[in-house]
């Protein structure tokens, strides 16, 4: 029984002495524009909704002057598309959509501290998933380069 006790005893003394994982983000990765969060309206396997997700661009970051985002397969998007900052303001865009790719070009670069809407209406379903992964790539301000942000990942519930 004593071999028990001092057995337990130093295996719960072996866990609390063993640390923690700890995770954090790269360096850097803070001032990075990156996608926020993405929904769809309404939430159930509907044939018409509506795609949003939200883009922010932290302080440190560059203006953003285009935004690509790839459209997934089994989706057909139009150019029904509205892009507001926070408080709600539409953003002057020109918005040019073709068979599987949204380009944003904005009138004037988007500024760092700054979080868009980007709302995608109208998005007609005629495949089969619960999470529709739209890739996004941004030109930043003064580069010809496009620079992958991430994937805007959003979801369907039955």
């Amino acid at each position: 029984m004593r071999t028990l006790i001092y057995g337990a005893v130093f295996a719960l003394s072996a866990a609390v002495l063993v640390p923690a994982v700890h995770a954090s983000t790269r360096t850097g990765a803070e001032n990075f524009p990156h996608i926020d969060s993405s929904v769809q309206f309404p939430e159930t396997k509907a044939r018409i909704v509506r795609h949003t997700f939200r883009l922010k661009i932290p302080q440190g970051s560059r203006a953003i002057s285009q935004l690509k985002i790839s459209v997934p397969g089994g989706l057909t998007v139009r150019d029904d598309i509205s892009i507001s900052d926070d408080s709600g303001r539409k953003t002057d865009t020109k918005v040019s959509v073709n068979s599987n790719q949204v380009i944003l070009t904005f009138s004037q670069p988007l500024s760092p501290e700054t979080t868009i809407k980007i709302t995608i209406n109208k998005v007609i379903i005629s495949g089969v998933s619960n999470a529709w992964m739209y890739q996004v790539a941004a030109k930043f301000a003064g580069d010809d380069a496009d620079i992958p942000l991430g994937m805007a990942r959003v979801r369907s519930y039955q």
